[in-house]
């Protein structure tokens, strides 16, 4: 991961210099997420989500993104819960934290400020808790079944660029695989949970600033 995030700034430095080839800056947003296959269904846990974004384009029309982002997954619910399979649970709150690289291709409409993409995210998990009624319950709760550290994420997302330097960007993404297994709750194939999430972010293209022409 560090060797990533070195190569990452590498890049991010080389857009400022030479913006006209690289486009680099920072994204800031929330993420809306849930967890398919733990008893209740809803983007009901609010996270952050924001980090760093690079784009290589190849075309005037297509673009390679690289991101390295800090993102809050997991699920919640406010209130006491009756599952599918009629479980009663108690309100509860899982915390999934993952450090991010997306990779995406984007095809950007030059006339309209539209871009789309389509892309993997490969997601180091570096933080889980189970919270159920104000408790910890970490350990107790994951110990047959812990989440895995590696989660990877399918991703589809539309930006719409207001300027050179700001826009704003809405994903949804997906867990390829599986991240454990609940045999009491989920309905998924092998009882599997993954995460579900839909973000809405803020883009911020500082290299644009070096990226104009005199008498700009």
């Amino acid at each position: 991961m560090k060797q990533l995030l070195i190569v990452f700034l590498l890049c991010f430095s080389t857009s400022i210099v030479y913006g006209q080839t690289f486009r680099g800056g920072l994204v800031l947003g929330a993420n809306f997420t849930q967890i398919d296959g733990d008893a209740i269904a809803g983007y009901t846990k609010l996270g952050a989500n924001a980090g760093f974004i690079s784009e290589i384009p190849l075309t005037d029309n297509w673009i390679i993104g690289f991101e390295i982002l800090y993102s809050q997954k997991g699920s919640a619910t406010r209130s006491a819960f009756i599952s599918p399979s009629g479980v009663v649970g108690n309100r509860f709150k899982i915390n999934w934290d993952y450090a991010e690289i997306p990779v995406l291709i984007k095809y950007r409409d030059t006339q309209g400020g539209l871009t789309f993409g389509l892309g993997l995210s490969f997601n180091r998990l570096v933080r889980n808790r189970y919270i159920e009624d104000g408790l910890d319950l970490t350990d107790s709760y994951f110990s047959n079944s812990p989440p895995k550290n590696l989660d990877i994420n399918g991703m589809v997302e539309m930006s719409y660029m207001f300027s050179d330097f700001f826009g704003l960007n809405l994903r949804g993404a997906y867990s390829v695989f599986s991240q454990r297994q609940d045999l009491a709750n989920s309905r998924f194939r092998n009882a599997g949970q993954f995460n579900n999430v839909v973000s809405l972010r803020t883009i911020f293209l500082f290299s644009a600033l070096f990226n104009k022409e005199p008498g700009d």
